[in-house]
């Protein structure tokens, strides 16, 4: 570039210094790339990798307060279904599955409404109520750290924090809380907010936490 700059013919008067205006320019804009490279980009990965230990700390609790959950549903659900629905992998807890369209209808229809494996919460309303007040504290613990995220980790996070599964489930436990009752017998009516809730997760998982692992 400087050889074609500075050693033209001047083909018009005033064409050299006119050329070694310019290279000085292009030096210019070379060196400010150079700088933020060096100023902000890497500054910025520093405190991403400070900071990653916290962020896979809450990563890895939001995946196992939803592994947590997803095996209780398919613990009751395989259980009722009598072989119509079988349990994903050979382990305890289910982790790193995400279950089809199809398979998530049949573990909405095989699970019973009022039917959990805990104590303190009488039905799925409620056990996933509480679902839904972990997942929101750690996402906004996550937000938090708003300026070390990426554009799509805020995103989706975001998303989980309002999806359509919470939305629907606060509706129905203020209804229950009011005396109202739900008339039906398995959870079918929450299947699509499962799917998008899930569907959401597994984005989570190998958009963000895979990600955050590798970083």
């Amino acid at each position: 570039m400087e050889f074609f700059l500075t050693n033209i013919p001047e083909f018009f008067d005033g064409g050299a210094t006119l050329g070694i205006i310019i290279l000085k320019i292009c030096y210019s804009i070379m060196a400010s790339i150079i700088f933020y490279f060096f100023a902000v980009h890497l500054k910025d990965y520093k405190k991403r990798n400070q900071i990653s230990p916290l962020l896979n700390k809450y990563f890895k609790k939001l995946k196992s307060i939803k592994n947590v959950w997803l095996s209780e549903l398919y613990f009751i659900a395989t259980f009722q279904s009598k072989g119509k629905l079988d349990w994903p992998g050979l382990e305890a807890l289910i982790t790193d599955y995400f279950p089809s369209s199809e398979e998530i209808e049949k573990l909405a229809k095989y699970t019973p409404l009022n039917e959990t494996r805990s104590s303190i919460d009488k039905n799925w309303i409620y056990r996933t109520y509480r679902l839904k007040n972990q997942i929101e504290t750690l996402c906004e613990e996550i937000l938090r750290l708003d300026i070390y995220l990426k554009p799509n980790e805020i995103s989706l996070i975001m998303e989980l924090k309002t999806c359509d599964l919470f939305s629907k489930i606060a509706v129905h436990k203020f209804s229950l809380d009011n005396g109202n009752n739900i008339a039906n017998e398995n959870i079918s009516f929450l299947s699509p907010e499962l799917e998008s809730f899930l569907n959401l997760f597994e984005k989570i998982e190998t958009e963000i936490i895979l990600e955050t692992k590798k970083g």
